[in-house]
């Protein structure tokens, strides 16, 4: 496996010069500085310094927000006329993350000994997207390289930016609800046992929504572990019930027929199928195989089913558009602007518009859901706090009432 070594040298006229190199051996180093015509003085392979930045980036794992950007600079850099190799070593100096840049030096080693780019990274499918491996493939047959690089950048460019819309439109929602839960369970299980002697000193019958309350409080205090536990195992079974296909299936189907929220993933389910399968196409990757990769990216299954029997269609001689037609999960458009780019020969641009106008729909509704959602949270957050409020003070009322009679 490749490794980073710094080297030490001195040239002709005697001046220090040092640096970084990715190569097999100390060896391999000292041979490529002496064709330089400098003399070696010192080579030893480069640690990392800082430990800990890399047991933490270890956990995280390589985003795809890094993958985006290491196909961006080689798209630049094979555009420019560097070769591949020269291209892997480059970006191994200048990428941060252990797991990518470790992966890279083993990518290197194996395309220096004789290996396709394409099968070295296939060796790392965790790391590389199904995408970027077949259509690489493709590029490495067609000899275009330099367009399928920028055509992947664009595509996982593309990609990241609307998850990370997404993401941002889903933060203040969940901010606030999680503020909510942590003021509901502060009040009732520090405020609620303050209160609850002084309802005891009143001897008289509490309303309703006070005892409910300091039922809730005096569960929480006396089985804390237990709701604990019992939300720690709700979570896992969901999650373990969510696996089993024909369950998934079921949820996914009720997730699109939802008003809002359904409509929101189907149209970002098309614009990634869209884009996908547009891109992998166009790096002429087959049909069939290209729709394969699809099923992974479409994040639905009710979507994975319909690719799954458009497989089978297609395989049997039927054109694309007529099978997503009967399963009335891609809009008319869809269907109606993919049999265009059937008949003309251009299913790719075709894909590539429909990407375009489902991603600035995506952009457009997530906006509007974030203007409206807002005000919403606040208004329920009031609510919660306001409703505790006022079954705390339901019973002083009482009382004065009580006195004042």
């Amino acid at each position: 496996m490749a490794k980073t070594f710094t080297y030490k040298a001195r040239d002709r006229g005697g001046a220090l010069i040092s640096g970084k190199i990715v190569a097999d051996s100390q060896n391999a180093v000292a041979s490529f500085i002496r064709e330089k015509g400098y003399f070696v003085t010192q080579i030893k392979e480069a640690k990392d310094a800082n430990n800990l930045n890399e047991f933490f980036s270890k956990l995280r794992g390589v985003k795809p927000k890094e993958i985006a950007i290491f196909c961006r600079q080689m798209s630049i850099m094979i555009n420019a006329g560097l070769p591949l190799v020269t291209a892997v070593s480059i970006l191994i100096e200048q990428t941060h993350n252990p797991i990518l840049k470790n992966a890279l030096k083993d990518v290197y080693q194996q395309i220096q000994g004789g290996d396709t780019f394409s099968s070295a990274i296939k060796k790392y499918d965790h790391i590389f997207p199904p995408i970027m491996i077949h259509m690489i493939t493709a590029g490495e047959v067609g000899g275009v390289m330099d367009d399928v690089m920028d055509r992947l950048a664009v595509h996982l460019e593309k990609d990241y930016k609307m998850r990370e819309k997404i993401k941002s439109a889903m933060t203040y929602p969940v901010v606030v609800i999680c503020l909510a839960v942590l003021v509901v369970i502060f009040i009732l299980t520090f405020v609620m046992p303050t209160f609850k002697s002084m309802f005891d000193n009143m001897h008289s019958e509490l309303p309703l929504p006070t005892q409910f309350l300091l039922g809730v409080s005096g569960f929480f205090q006396e089985y804390w572990w237990l709701v604990i536990i019992g939300l720690v195992a709700m979570a896992f079974g969901a999650t373990q019930i969510y696996k089993i296909p024909r369950y998934q299936l079921y949820v996914d189907a009720m997730i699109l027929r939802m008003p809002v929220f359904g409509m929101l993933v189907r149209k970002i389910s098309i614009a990634r199928f869209s884009r996908t399968l547009g891109t992998l196409l166009h790096g002429g990757v087959p049909i069939i195989t290209a729709l394969d990769v699809v099923k992974n990216v479409t994040g639905n299954m009710q979507l994975v089913n319909a690719l799954t029997d458009a497989q089978t269609d297609v395989r049997d001689g039927f054109t694309l558009s007529d099978t997503l037609s009967s399963s009335k999960v891609f809009t008319p458009m869809v269907v109606q602007m993919i049999a265009v780019g059937e008949e003309t020969g251009q299913m790719d641009t075709m894909l590539g518009k429909i990407a375009d106008f489902y991603e600035d729909d995506v952009d457009d509704v997530v906006s509007r859901l974030s203007s409206l959602l807002e005000p919403m949270m606040i208004v329920i957050l009031g609510l919660i706090i306001g409703s505790i409020v006022i079954s705390i003070a339901l019973p002083m009322f009482d009382v004065v009432n009580n006195v004042g009679g």
